[in-house]
């Protein structure tokens, strides 16, 4: 349940490691030489092995190439896979249509390690890990695909993951880990030793299907380095100075980024104030919920908006029902009846009342040409989500309050996609989550190309989209 107290939206006019750590071996290492294949190592398809920086790694040069490799561990009731890879290209969000897939109908993924034969193909592992182009970074330790069903459905299957990430650049080696434990319900997700996925919270089944006897990798924008398992579940303490003596080319800066998207450390202030150039369009500070909420239209499941239900502001009390797809239609949208148009501020203040769940606000929705699509078509009554990021409208939106199981979930996190292109354009982290039954404060401003959302007073969304590309058209002809 969410309390919403106040609104407040301005205007502008429009103008366009640890030294301590005792070395555990792996039970299983694989690549160390990707010149000299040992027992278990084999490769089919055109490649070649490249030393980058001192490190080798086998880089396939077909999609038909595969990378063999022999027994493992995941059968365990807890264990570490550790492995590297070198990125021939930055792994970044990009625009994907069918016709993409005309001869590769798995395009858009990366697979680092699978337990079948064609890595890629991702929803017929029991074990995948792979990165894909909508900036899904995961491992899955059952057969299909997490969405749009099969990762939410009990009894809840094994996975966990980053969304988004981003963050792997071109011409560099990065160690990638998941551990799992069965007993404790819990995989974790790791970027050169830093924490970037928990699945731990929600996942209350922990389902595993049972992984085959070999395992697999190719992609031909990445170059595969040593794959190693282990029996205990590695810290990220452990996994951090596996890195950093491993890494030939450890970079501060990738470390830093990496902790202050995912673990929210050196936030800056928001410091952004309206000045006399803005003007208040819209105040609505819920101080009278049963008249006010007559400024809004509902979508979705109405029964949720409790006007008379608290004395703090408008209730917004979600059913109480088991996580899963059947839950999806039971969300709830309030759109304000009036409209804005250009650079935009908004504030407001919020309570959750119990964990888990999701907020979000959008800003600057209109139909795809710009029109007031709330005005021209029939008014959209489903509470599922495809409102926010699947049909006719544009938007940005700011899941300001996520409380998930597909997000490093033991801090607070900040997430932004401008709709519906399918590109995650934001996401922060706030070193704690937000603590329940506490008010907090939401704000942000869009400035022209920037965009900057901060909860309590601290930024954990940094934007900067053009969406206005102005171009010199030269013509030449003849006579």
């Amino acid at each position: 349940m969410l309390i919403i107290r106040s609104i407040v939206l301005g205007l502008i006019c429009m103008i366009i490691g640890s030294s301590a750590f005792a070395q555990v071996q792996p039970k299983f290492r694989y690549l160390t030489d990707g010149a000299a294949l040992t027992s278990g190592e084999s490769v089919k398809g055109p490649s070649r092995v490249l030393d980058l920086k001192g490190r080798k790694g086998i880089h396939p040069q077909s999609i038909h190439s595969v990378i063999k490799l022999g027994a493992h561990n995941l059968n365990d009731p807890k264990g570490t896979v550790v492995l590297w890879f070198f990125a021939l290209e930055d792994l970044g969000a990009s625009f994907i249509a069918d016709h993409m897939k005309m001869d590769n109908p798995h395009m858009a993924t990366y697979a680092f390690l699978s337990d079948f034969e064609t890595p890629r193909d991702v929803a017929e592992a029991n074990f995948s890990f792979e990165w894909n182009r909508f900036n899904e970074f995961r491992a899955k330790f059952f057969k299909g695909t997490v969405y749009p069903r099969l990762g939410f459905d009990a009894p809840q299957k094994a996975w966990v993951q980053a969304v988004p990430f981003n963050y792997f650049q071109k011409h560099r080696w990065y160690q990638l880990a998941v551990t799992w434990d069965d007993a404790a319900k819990s995989a974790m997700l790791y970027v050169n030793g830093i924490l970037i996925g928990t699945s731990d919270r929600f996942n209350k089944d922990f389902k595993r299907d049972i992984v085959s006897d070999t395992l697999y990798a190719g992609s031909p924008a990445l170059c595969h380095g040593e794959v190693a398992l282990y029996e205990p579940v590695l810290t990220g303490a452990e996994l951090h100075k596996l890195y950093r003596d491993g890494a030939p080319d450890f970079d501060p800066a990738i470390e830093k980024e990496l902790k202050h998207r995912f673990a929210g450390t050196d936030l800056e202030a928001f410091t952004f104030k309206p000045d006399d150039k803005w003007t208040k369009q819209f105040d609505c500070d819920f101080q009278k919920p049963t008249e006010q909420i007559k400024d809004w239209y509902i979508q979705g499941w109405a029964e949720s908006i409790k006007p008379e239900g608290s004395k703090e502001g408008l209730l917004i009390e979600t059913p109480d029902i088991p996580y899963g797809w059947d839950a999806y239609p039971k969300q709830v949208y309030i759109w304000s009846e009036k409209t804005f148009e250009g650079n935009i501020y908004v504030e407001f203040e919020w309570k959750s009342q119990k964990p888990s769940g999701l907020a979000l606000l959008m800003i600057h929705a209109s139909g795809m040409g710009r029109e007031d699509f709330m005005a021209d078509y029939p008014r959209k009554t489903s509470g599922l989500m495809e409102t926010v990021h699947g049909q006719n409208v544009r938007n940005y939106h700011w899941e300001f309050y996520r409380e998930m199981n597909d997000v490093r979930n033991d801090v607070g996190t900040a997430f932004s996609r401008k709709n519906p292109f399918a590109y995650r354009i934001g996401f922060g982290s706030s070193p704690a989550p937000f603590a329940n039954d506490v008010c907090h404060k939401a704000q942000i401003v869009q400035q022209d190309v920037n965009i900057r959302g901060a909860i309590d007073g601290k930024i954990l969304l940094e934007i900067d989209d053009f969406p206005d590309l102005r171009f010199l058209i030269l013509q030449f002809s003849y006579h």
